[in-house]
């Protein structure tokens, strides 16, 4: 088995960098209501070098490696923060590195690694919804520029980005079948500044994401710089598909992260609360089962997780690696309810209190049942792919 030696100890680095702000936990939580990543946790993720894992060190990164970024991502998590916008950014970089021009790589990837600039990412569409292939939004090259309409729903964190990356059809699904082109062709993904002319946002009403704000888009005649197209026209579903596998990994191991943070809590309220006959109220069965049944879900999501990452470092077959970060996404969601819930049992009306960090993760775990994939269509596809069913959509 390969060493973590390096992994262990960024990832021990930290724990200890981000273990000062459990004292602090009620006021980090009311300044991320209005910043979803408070500046100060966002800086210091940069500095420690979480933003420039997957960089290469020419454009200012520190290629500790996928392996290195998630164990990190899960002490995060376990300090009580769970900055999963800054996802978002890290996909960027991942998608620009791997699939952007040398001029694009140039220019943005050294700031994300110093944590100068955030991302957004345009993807989702009110009709389309979770099929990337099914878009409206078009492209049209005219010059120098792309021209953009359509829309986009469920943009996190538009508000506080500087750049987004967009994705749009620059052939239409009609064209595809008419050149006999299968339907992951014609997708293309643009990077675009926020404040770009033609560009009009809505707020959306929601919560969960850690308090990061959700907007509706409506492009109209948007123009993007022919340069700033990220890898080939035509070709961007494999960059689309490449940086949704990040993305995803990042998500569960946040996730695991929190979902041991919402176990120490309560193991620490548990082994020192007395209620009754001045009985610690751990030694109850009652509240020992769920959480020892939390803990062991914690520890098979671990394990699935490092399976996906082995197999995305190793470049394994990628319905392999899709396996693999599906199942540990579906994992991470269930575990994590678990965990929140049995955390919540054992602190009792304390669980409801915000200063205990605990009551906020609910909405986190239960988004993550349903984004950046929902748990019905994982079931869906391994249904089909793995077990050989029929298509049941």
């Amino acid at each position: 088995m390969a060493s973590f030696d390096n992994e262990e100890k960024f990832r021990d680095q930290i724990a200890k960098a981000f273990a000062k702000f459990k004292p602090h936990l009620k006021t980090m939580y009311q300044e991320e209501k209005s910043q979803p990543v408070s500046p100060e946790v966002w800086q210091l993720m940069a500095d420690l070098g979480w933003f420039g894992c997957v960089i290469p060190a020419k454009y200012d990164g520190n290629e500790r490696g996928l392996l290195a970024m998630a164990m990190a991502a899960e002490e995060i998590g376990r300090s009580g923060v769970a900055p999963f916008s800054s996802t978002l950014t890290a996909l960027a970089s991942i998608c620009i590195s791997r699939f952007g021009s040398e001029e694009l790589k140039l220019k943005y990837l050294p700031r994300i690694s110093k944590g100068e600039i955030k991302f957004a990412f345009g993807a989702t569409e009110d009709r389309a919804g979770f099929n990337m292939l099914e878009i409206d939004t078009f492209a049209e090259k005219n010059g120098e520029h792309y021209v953009i309409n359509g829309s986009k729903m469920y943009t996190s964190g538009f508000d506080i980005s500087d750049y987004f990356l967009l994705v749009a059809r620059t052939l239409s699904l009609e064209e595809c079948k008419q050149k006999k082109l299968p339907r992951t062709a014609g997708i293309s993904i643009f990077l675009v500044e926020t404040g770009s002319a033609g560009i009009s946002k809505e707020l959306l009403n929601t919560r969960g994401e850690g308090f990061v704000k959700q907007f509706s888009l409506t492009f109209e005649n948007l123009k993007v710089p022919t340069q700033n197209l990220v890898g080939k026209e035509n070709e961007g579903a494999a960059a689309l598909f490449t940086s949704f596998n990040l993305e995803r990994i990042l998500f569960v191991a946040f996730a695991l992260g929190a979902s041991r943070y919402c176990l120490d809590v309560a193991c620490e309220h548990a082994r020192n609360r007395k209620v009754f006959n001045e009985t610690p109220i751990g030694r109850y069965q009652s509240i020992q089962h769920p959480l020892a049944d939390a803990q062991i879900r914690i520890e098979a999501v671990r394990s699935v997780l490092f399976q996906a990452i082995n197999a995305v470092e190793q470049g394994r077959d990628p319905l392999e690696v899709l396996t693999l970060i599906n199942s540990a996404k579906y994992l991470a969601s269930e575990a994590g309810l678990k965990a929140v819930d049995a955390a919540m049992d054992a602190l009792g009306g304390r669980g409801f209190n915000e200063d205990y960090g605990v009551i906020q993760m609910l909405d986190l775990m239960q988004l993550l049942r349903l984004s950046p994939i929902s748990n019905g269509l994982v079931l869906n596809d391994i249904a089909e792919r793995v077990l050989g069913l029929p298509r049941s959509y």
